[in-house]
């Protein structure tokens, strides 16, 4: 079959790898298609940067200035009021035409809930092209987050007025926008769907397509020797605002209080895992209050392969914590305080994570307890399994399959 097109919106993290996957599952299926990769990462106000893709498609990246977006603020809906509301809205739909440079057999998105992105499905919708929101991983928030800073708040309350007067489009809830399919990793998530109003005939269950590899890796050796491999995943939560500075620099003393009192007993060997859109900051008290040698990850291979090669994995929240126990790795959580969270969506995933049963460290004696006794904790594999879905490595073909069917 040729003849097909296809675009695909990266938008930072693993969104990139996870589309490459299914871009590939895709020409196995329908055979040569053209793909078009939207690289919408520079229009992250945290961040920036550019999404880690690589894929076979013609790249194409936003651009802020070409869209005649000048940033003032970390604030999306500030920023767009300042650069003149309805006018940058027309302004950043012109810019979204260009990129999407006419009608494809479909568009697929693992986001859709920054401007740019609705500008694009807004885009896709005008030229006939369908849309499918893929959800890429665990931990996603259907329905309007509560927050829990006054800023927040305050931006909460005054949404309804800015976009009922036209200063601002409305910004759907994730998979909200109308999608014409959305590949939910699980059962559990359909239900969300579901509930929030997404016609369930636009809903396929598939799994997760960058969790494939994980099925083959599952309960491989890390490794012999009496050195403990420990692997930290950096989290840039309080960079990004998702979490007060102070709670995110007690939580990394705590651990390098409780690694240096283990060392004491026994031999550990320390990995710092950065995060893709994090910098040497965001681990500098750990790394600061450790006592013996370290090793920086900075975190370009996929977090499977590192997981691999050590024993325990160390984090808060990440979504990489529960990578390694699809992969039948010791898992240690260090909790963040219920009230240092921005969003209370941020505390459930926090919540969610500790009820799996995967080991908890809140001192810094316990963190050494449970590195020097190999504590392995007793995990909820249902529990996991609606975050998820099935890990049998046949996600990207049942995403690939569901497409396929929009695409016609």
């Amino acid at each position: 079959m040729t003849g097909r097109s296809i675009a695909l919106v990266g938008s930072g993290g693993s969104s990139g790898r996870t589309l490459a996957i299914v871009e590939a599952a895709l020409r196995t299926r329908l055979g040569d298609i053209a793909v078009r990769f939207i690289d919408t990462q520079p229009f992250n106000l945290r961040t920036g940067g550019r999404t880690a893709y690589d894929g076979d498609g013609d790249v194409r990246v936003a651009s802020m200035a070409a869209a005649g977006l000048r940033r003032y603020t970390g604030s999306w809906s500030t920023n767009m009021l300042l650069n003149g509301g309805p006018m940058m809205t027309r302004r950043l739909a012109r810019h979204a035409r260009d990129l999407l440079g006419g009608r494809h057999d479909g568009m697929i998105m693992c986001h859709d809930r920054i401007y740019i992105e609705t500008a694009l499905i807004g885009a896709a919708r005008a030229s006939g092209t369908p849309t499918v929101l893929v959800q890429e991983g665990p931990f996603c928030a259907i329905g309007s987050p509560a927050p829990q800073t006054w800023r927040l708040r305050a931006k909460a309350a005054l949404a309804p007025i800015v976009t009922a007067t036209g200063l601002l489009p409305v910004m759907p809830d994730y998979g909200c926008a109308g999608h014409d399919l959305i590949t939910a990793v699980s059962d559990a998530y359909r239900a969300r769907w579901i509930a929030a109003g997404v016609p369930a005939e636009r809903i396929a269950v598939t799994g997760v397509p960058r969790y494939d590899r994980l099925a083959g890796l599952r309960g491989g050796a890390s490794g012999a020797g009496d050195v403990l491999r420990l692997l930290y995943i950096v989290q840039p939560f309080a960079a990004h605002g998702k979490v007060d500075g102070q709670e995110a620099a007690r939580l990394q003393a705590v651990l390098a209080d409780g690694i240096n009192r283990a060392a004491t007993e026994r031999p550990i060997a320390v990995t710092v895992r950065m995060h893709p859109r994090s910098g040497g900051a965001d681990a500098a008290v750990l790394t600061g209050g450790l006592t013996g040698e370290y090793e920086v990850d900075d975190g370009a291979e996929p977090l499977e392969d590192a997981v691999m090669r050590h024993d325990l994995v160390v984090g808060h929240y990440s979504s990489g914590l529960l990578e390694s126990v699809l992969l039948d790795r010791p898992v240690l959580c260090l909790p963040v305080a219920a009230g240092a969270f921005a969003e209370a969506s941020e505390a459930e995933k926090q919540a969610w994570l500790v009820r799996t049963g995967v080991a908890v460290a809140e001192t810094a004696e316990r963190v050494a307890t449970v590195l020097m006794g190999g504590t392995r904790g007793v995990i909820d594999r249902a529990l996991i399994a609606e975050e998820t879905g099935v890990v049998d490595g046949g996600a990207a073909a049942r995403c690939a399959e569901a497409v396929a069917g929009v695409m016609g």
